[in-house]
């Protein structure tokens, strides 16, 4: 017996490129936005859909949840406060980390930008962390669109 490629993609709802519902076709960059909602999931400590904080507890993504305040300049509100305040180096790798999730989600997949680029952007990050020398403020954000 051959092996059947399935009719439809399946994954798990929060993670699903939306481009998909629309065209119904995966790309790299589909895997990409899935990243954004991991990279978000870590930033906030909620699962890709989770019960609001209204009195119905009415599911909730943390797309929806954190997007629009990392937009609005809000990061430091939707942190996961189970993680201590950050010092100098590493609110930068954490507002480095929540930049790039947020192109990770952009509505296109053409808007999104390529593994190679997120990896740079992560190291980078980690190595703020490490109390390295690098900064984001002193070299150009590796976001780039094919």
């Amino acid at each position: 017996m051959g092996y059947r490629r399935p009719a439809k993609a399946t994954g798990t709802v929060g993670y699903i490129d939306p481009q998909y519902y629309s065209l119904n076709v995966l790309t790299t960059k589909s895997d990409v936005y899935g990243l954004g909602v991991v990279l978000l999931e870590l930033l906030t400590g909620k699962r890709a859909i989770f019960k609001g904080d209204d009195e119905e507890g009415t599911p909730t993504s943390v797309v929806v949840y954190a997007a629009a305040r990392i937009a609005g300049g809000e990061l430091w509100g939707i942190l996961d406060g189970r993680v201590g305040q950050p010092d100098v180096n590493e609110a930068e790798a954490v507002e480095l980390v929540g930049y790039t999730a947020m192109h990770c989600l952009s509505a296109e997949g053409k808007d999104r930008p390529m593994m190679a680029d997120i990896v740079v952007n992560l190291e980078r990050a980690l190595v703020l962390c490490e109390g390295g020398h690098g900064s984001i403020s002193s070299g150009t954000i590796s976001i780039v669109s094919e």
